[in-house]
């Protein structure tokens, strides 16, 4: 869940070092899909349950703009759910293109698991599958995230698989000037740190 008891400040998080990293399997009974023709609804549902959105219908008008409107990818083969054993569509998360100071690279995209099944290792089991596809798909050295203090406990998950704060005086996203970057990223870490320490 996202914890909005705290300021938000975004986090870029990068790694170079892409054939490394640790092996996660899913919990017994759980297994992986890719997304097919009617699953926005399913990833509406998981991400507005995480509080990402206010409602389903939030969620179904931002997957249209981010996953099929003018996309040159296809969810059917970048994007992964968590189906438990009982048929519960709990987790998502994509492996997608982004824009990294104006050169496509690929990115770990909307990462949630629902609370009712957080703490079982589905988050580490969904990373390391997408690190998996992005060796698959025939990528090396450089892959990226963007998370925020809002979501300070994937930091730690983030860490462990070998993405580090990406620190810099320049913004490598036209979405933010340069001091701005600069001044966000350092809030951030000090924000999730304090949280994580505790």
């Amino acid at each position: 869940m996202i914890d909005k008891s705290i300021p938000y400040y975004p986090l870029t998080m990068v790694k170079e070092d892409t054939e490394n990293y640790p092996r996660y399997d899913l919990p017994a009974g759980y297994k992986f899909v890719f997304y097919q023709e009617g699953d926005e609804e399913h990833w509406a549902e998981i991400e507005t349950e995480v509080g990402q959105f206010s409602g389903i219908e939030k969620g179904l008008e931002y997957f249209n703009k981010e996953f099929i409107a003018g996309q040159d990818l296809v969810p059917e083969e970048r994007m992964l759910f968590v189906i438990s054993p009982d048929g519960e569509y709990v987790g998502t998360a994509s492996l997608w293109n982004g824009l990294f100071y104006g050169e496509k690279k690929q990115r770990i995209h909307w990462v949630a698991v629902k609370d009712s099944h957080s703490g079982k290792g589905i988050a580490k089991a969904m990373l390391c599958r997408l690190m998996d596809l992005y060796c698959e798909l025939g990528y090396s050295g450089f892959i990226y995230l963007l998370t925020g203090t809002r979501n300070w406990h994937a930091v730690t998950l983030y860490r462990k698989f070998g993405f580090r704060e990406y620190v810099s005086d320049r913004s490598p996203s036209s979405r933010m000037n340069d001091a701005e970057f600069s001044d966000n990223t350092a809030k951030a870490i000090e924000i999730i740190n304090s949280m994580i320490s505790q």
